[in-house]
C-alpha cells in the first residue's frame, strides 16, 4: 500500500508538507501542491477522506449545484459540464457531491451541514437567490455564469459575448444581411438564464452594428422537438440567407431538417453555431462553429474554487474562457445561395 511517506519521497518534500497539501493548507504554494498531487497520481495514492475529515475541518469535497432537467428538455452542455467538473475536482484531489435542488433554502441547509468545502453553481440567473446565500454565509463558492450583479463573488464561464460577436461577424463579412438566430425556449430567457441572454443580446447588438437583420426564433415546443423551430424559421423567413444556432438539440436535429426540406448547406443557406467542443469536433458537426472548451471552463472553475477554499484568493476572481473557431465550410456568400 502506498503511504504518505512514499508520496513525500517521490515529491521531494516532507511528510508534513504532504499532509498540508491534503488538508488544503494556505501555507503551501501552488507549485508545491501541484508537485505533491502529481506524485500522488503517479503512485496511485488514495486519500481516506472519511478518516481525514475526522481530524481536520475539511471534507475534501465540493458541491455542484445544478437543477435537474425537466420534461423533454435536452442539453448536452449540461451533462458534459457535470462530467467535466467531476473530473476536474478529482484531478485536484476532491470528491464531488451533486445537489439537484437548486433552491436557496436547499443550498443554505447543505452549507450549514458542512458536507463540502465549497460550491459551484450552475444555471446561474440574473437576480439568482442562491448568490445571496453565498454572500450572506461567506461560504467559498464559484458561479459558473456571469449574472449582472456579482456581489464580489468569483465567476468562471465561456465568453459568450465574444462568441456571439464573432459568429455575427463571420456572416456579415460573407455579405449576409438577413439572418436567423435559433435559440433556446423563450422561458430560458424570461427566467434570466444569463448565458442565453448574454449570447442573444450581444448578437442582436452586433448585428445592428453590422447592418444585419437578425430574426430571433425560440425553440418553444419541447414535445415536438427543436427541429420544429428550425423548420418554422426557414418557412417564416424565406429570404434569410444564413442561420446561427445556439441550442444543443436544434444543432443535433438541424442536419436531418435540412435533408428533409432538401436545403443544401452552404449552397442554399449558410450555417454557424455555438457548441461545446464535444459536439463541434467530437460529434463532427458539419457547421462552422465557435467551439466551447467545457473541460477548460470546468478546470478553471475548480481551480478558482480551490484557491478560495485554501485562502489563496484575494479579491474577486473572474475568468472568461474564449471559444475557438472551427471552420467546417458551411458559410458562403449570399449570392451563392440564389
Amino acid at each position: 500500500m502506498v503511504t504518505m511517506q512514499d508520496v513525500a519521497k517521490r515529491a521531494g518534500v516532507s511528510k508534513a508538507t504532504v499532509s498540508y497539501v491534503l488538508s488544503n493548507s494556505p501555507l503551501i504554494t501552488e507549485k508545491t501542491a501541484a508537485k505533491v498531487r502529481k506524485a500522488m497520481d503517479e503512485l496511485g495514492y488514495s486519500v481516506n477522506h472519511m478518516a481525514r475529515s475526522l481530524s481536520t475541518s475539511r471534507t475534501d469535497t465540493i458541491c455542484i449545484v445544478s437543477p435537474a432537467l425537466q420534461g423533454n428538455s435536452f442539453s448536452l452542455s449540461m451533462c458534459a459540464y457535470l462530467y467535466a467538473l467531476s473530473a476536474a475536482a478529482h484531478n485536484m484531489g476532491y470528491d464531488s457531491l451533486l445537489l439537484t435542488n437548486d433552491s436557496p433554502q436547499a443550498l443554505a441547509k447543505a452549507i450549514d451541514a458542512r458536507k463540502f468545502d465549497g460550491a459551484i453553481l450552475l444555471e446561474v440567473r440574473d437576480n439568482d437567490p442562491r448568490v445571496k446565500v453565498l454572500q450572506q454565509t461567506k461560504f467559498p463558492g464559484v458561479l459558473l455564469g456571469k449574472p449582472r450583479e456579482l456581489g464580489g463573488l468569483d465567476y468562471v464561464d465561456s465568453n459568450f459575448e465574444g462568441a456571439a460577436s464573432q459568429l455575427v461577424d463571420i456572416l456579415a463579412d460573407a455579405g449576409h444581411r438577413e439572418v436567423l438566430l435559433v435559440g433556446w425556449p423563450r422561458h430560458t430567457y424570461d427566467s434570466g438564464l444569463n448565458f442565453a441572454l448574454r449570447f442573444r443580446d450581444t448578437a442582436m447588438i452586433r448585428a445592428r452594428e453590422r447592418g444585419m437583420d437578425l430574426h430571433m426564433v425560440y425553440s418553444d415546443n419541447e414535445v415536438l422537438g427543436s427541429d420544429l423551430a428550425v423548420k418554422q424559421a426557414l418557412l417564416a423567413f424565406p429570404d434569410a440567407t444564413a442561420m446561427i444556432i445556439h441550442n444543443d438539440a436544434a444543432l443535433v436535429s438541424a442536419q436531418q431538417v435540412f435533408k428533409d426540406l432538401e436545403v443544401e448547406v452552404p449552397d442554399d443557406i449558410s450555417v454557424v453555431t455555438l457548441a461545446p467542443d464535444q459536439m463541434a469536433t467530437g460529434m463532427r458537426m458539419p457547421f462552422t462553429s465557435m467551439s466551447i472548451s467545457l473541460n477548460e471552463v470546468a478546470k478553471s472553475a475548480v481551480e478558482v474554487l480551490d484557491r478560495r477554499i485554501r485562502g489563496h484568493a484575494e479579491g474577486e476572481q473572474c475568468v472568461l474562457v474564449d471559444a475557438q473557431r472551427i471552420d467546417a465550410g458551411s458559410v458562403d456568400t449570399p449570392e451563392s445561395n440564389d
